[in-house]
This record gives structure tokens, C-alpha cells and sequence, in this order.
């Protein structure tokens, strides 16, 4: 089996009794708007899309460029570039635990809306859409890590999704948001479910004051922290979705007849839901100081800076149980979509 930066096991979530704590889900509801309409709509959906990207790997770098520092010609001193970096990798998982995990969570969505009498619509039967009739038939099952930075995208074992097209580097484009009420509309009605769930172990940790001090001085700095979460911080979707303002969203919209009878449900995340006992809680710091020359040698009508760019890496090997993470990780995307399908539940009564 290929490994990643990262390596693991199976997935049997209600066999591992570990010590772990789940943090809350606080939901922002962003242009709800609607969702009483969704008891009168017919009980079909299509979901659109179901991704779950896991960071595998974080970096950062801060870089600050050199030069020559004010004065005259024979007075100003010059300044190296200098650059700090921080890499961390999570050690520990293989690619079928993220498979499993991303698996087990379909499933449990799938569960819940079949028990609410809901047909699912396949990506074949929704081709019928004259919206969606140019898109690329993909069938999940495997990992892509191209489509955001340091994280690996799954989409479920033998789960067909339809995608606008893809880059040559394998990145997906999707821009399904816009499309939605008319694809809604095309299949009678069916209320399209976009999900998107982001499991980042690490992010950014400096603090202001340290920034402050950092762009007043001359060297450069990186402040990282492992925390295992279901994320809420927006992921570089450039060129990919064209909308998703945040790491987790969970979007539904029906449109019965018309656009004036529309249902939108938007359900992002205020805050991670935090998965304690996993991942060791630490922070990392690469600091470098730039090399300056004050004075130089003459060399005639020259002067000769004696200074070389200076760089400085750090990089580190986060260990995860695979038992743990997949536990942990499984618990908290399920409250999150749990918390979801009560309010879906909710709009139906």
C-alpha cells in the first residue's frame, strides 16, 4: 500500500474505549432562509458532494528580504534575507484510515436520511440536469492531495459525485453553490446536500505582540500548535469551489417550482469542535536572525558585503495512534453532522 507523510489501521469506532473529549458544536447559520418549506418538498436528495479533507501535513515560512540598510554609499551596512519555516507531519496513520473514517461517516448521514424517508438521488440520475450534463463522473474511494495544501481529500468508497472538471495536477473544480437551486429545480424538487468537513492538527499560534515586535525587527519567526479538530478556518480554495468561506460547511438547498420557493440551509461551524486525547498539545517555533555586514571591504570604487542568505527548517514528526485518531475524529464529525440532520429533522415537522 502507498503511504503518505503520514500511516495508520482499521476502523471499528464502537470497539475502542478511549479516554477522549469531544468539544462542543456551535453552528452558524448563514442565510437560512426557508427551511419550514422543506416538509412540503418531496423526500429526495442529492448529495452533490461529500469530502473529507484531513491535514496531513502543516507548514509555514516566513521570509523577509535583505538589502542595503540607509546611509551613504560608504556608511549603510546591508542585510541578508532570511527565512523561518515550521513542518510538522502527522506519523502514525495509513491511507485506508482516512478511507474508513471518511466511509463511516457517510454512512451514518446516509442512515439518517434514509430513516426520514428520504430517496437518495445518484450522481447518474442527476446527469439528467441540463446543468450538470458536461460535468466528470468521479467515484471516491481513494485520496487526492492536490486539492488544498498539506491535506489529503476523501470522498466515500464507491460514492459517485459529479465535478465541473479537473487540473492537470488532479485538483478538482467544483462550483456547485451557484448551480444548486437550478440542479434542485431540473431534478423535481430534491434538495441538494453539499458537505465538506476539514481535520486540521496544527495551526498558526503567534501571538500579536510577537508579530508587532517581529515586523519592527530583522529577523523572521513561525509559531505553530497542534490541535486536533473538526475545523472551522476557511482552506485555500482557490480556483476549486469559488465559495466555501469556511474549512466545514454542510449546505442544503431545495427548490420546489420556482426561485420565489426556495429552502437554503447553510451550516457552518462558529468555532472547531476540539478532539482532546489524540494528538499531543505542543507548540513549535523556528526563529532566525538575519546576518548583517556594517561595514563591508573596500574594493576600490566597491565595497564587498561579506553575508550569505541564511535559512533555517524545522521539521518534525507528529505521532498519532491510529485507533485514537479515527475514534476521535469519527465522534466529533459525527456530532457535527448529527447536530446538522436534527435541524434538517427539525424542518420537516
Amino acid at each position: 500500500m502507498k503511504k503518505l507523510f503520514i500511516a495508520g489501521m482499521m476502523l471499528l469506532f464502537a470497539q475502542f474505549s478511549i479516554a477522549q473529549s469531544i468539544g462542543e458544536v456551535n453552528l452558524k447559520e448563514i442565510n437560512n432562509y426557508g427551511l419550514r418549506k422543506l416538509k412540503d418538498a418531496p423526500k429526495k436528495v442529492f448529495i452533490s458532494q461529500f469530502r473529507i479533507n484531513f491535514q496531513t501535513m502543516y507548514l509555514d515560512t516566513e521570509k523577509k528580504s535583505g538589502g542595503f540598510r540607509g546611509g551613504s554609499d560608504y556608511t549603510r551596512s546591508y542585510k541578508s534575507a532570511v527565512s523561518a519555516s515550521v513542518a510538522l507531519g502527522l506519523k502514525g496513520l495509513q491511507e485506508k484510515d482516512l478511507i474508513d473514517i471518511t466511509d463511516e461517516l457517510y454512512k451514518n448521514l446516509v442512515d439518517q436520511l434514509k430513516a426520514e424517508g428520504f430517496e437518495i438521488i445518484t450522481a447518474e440520475q442527476a446527469l439528467v440536469s441540463d446543468e450538470l450534463k458536461d460535468w466528470v463522473k468521479r467515484t471516491g474511494g481513494t485520496l487526492n492531495q492536490a486539492q488544498y495544501d498539506g491535506y489529503v481529500s476523501v470522498s466515500p468508497t464507491g460514492f459517485d459525485y459529479l465535478v465541473k472538471g479537473v487540473n492537470d495536477d488532479g485538483k478538482e473544480k467544483n462550483s456547485f453553490f451557484n448551480k444548486a437551486p437550478k440542479i434542485s429545480q431540473q431534478l423535481g424538487g430534491a434538495m441538494v446536500l453539499i458537505v465538506n468537513l476539514a481535520v486540521p492538527f496544527a495551526n498558526e499560534a503567534e501571538s500579536g505582540g510577537s508579530k508587532l515586535l517581529g515586523r519592527l525587527g530583522g529577523g523572521a519567526k513561525v509559531v505553530a500548535e497542534t490541535n486536533l479538530a473538526i475545523g472551522s478556518e476557511a482552506l485555500d480554495y482557490s480556483g476549486t469551489t469559488g465559495f466555501y468561506a469556511n474549512g466545514s460547511s454542510i449546505i442544503g438547498l431545495n427548490v420546489k417550482q420556482s426561485m420565489a420557493n426556495i429552502s437554503v440551509g447553510n451550516w457552518l461551524l462558529k468555532k472547531p469542535i476540539t478532539i482532546e486525547g489524540v494528538i499531543e498539545k505542543k507548540k513549535y517555533k523556528a526563529e532566525e536572525q538575519a546576518k548583517v555586514d556594517m561595514w563591508g571591504q573596500d574594493a576600490g570604487f566597491f565595497r564587498v558585503f561579506d553575508v550569505d542568505d541564511r535559512f533555517m527548517k524545522n521539521v518534525q514528526a507528529i505521532p498519532v495512534e491510529s485507533a485514537k485518531y479515527k475514534a476521535g475524529v469519527a465522534s466529533a464529525a459525527n456530532k457535527y453532522l448529527n447536530a446538522v440532520m436534527d435541524e434538517i429533522r427539525s424542518s420537516l415537522k
